[in-house]
């Protein structure tokens, strides 16, 4: 019975592991806030990084077009990055079993499709 806790303990180990990887892949700059660890070392932090938790959750209707007609193109990326973050952070929850608002999917996404499209508009002209 030891030898299978040990196993769920390492996977669970594993699985941090690869979503810590996926997520510097989705962001440069955190691979420098990122800990370094040994290979086989495990962290019990859960907590998601401060660049996530600094996001504004959206509100219950879907987000306004409006709103992102006055940003800057710089800003457009960066909202577009911001909300990636969050659907990352979203799906990590899902698979963590962590409490998930699965209409926020739905949101982050459209808001991102905005955004993108957006930035198209103006690259175009």
């Amino acid at each position: 019975e030891e030898a299978w806790q040990y196993a769920v303990y390492r996977a669970r180990g594993r699985m941090r592991s690869f979503l810590l990887a996926l997520f510097c892949l989705l962001s440069p700059a955190a691979a420098l806030r990122a800990p370094a660890r040994a290979p086989g070392a495990l962290s019990l932090a859960s907590a998601p990084p401060a660049a996530v938790r600094a996001t504004a959750s959206p509100s219950m209707a879907l987000p306004s077009f409006a709103d992102a007609k006055g940003l800057t193109e710089e800003e457009l990326l960066q909202e577009i990055s911001n909300a990636k973050k969050e659907l990352f952070m979203m799906r990590k929850n899902v698979k963590t079993r962590q409490q998930v608002k699965p209409h926020l999917f739905t949101h982050t996404k459209h808001r991102v499709s905005q955004l993108q499209m957006l930035l198209a508009q103006r690259q175009a002209a």
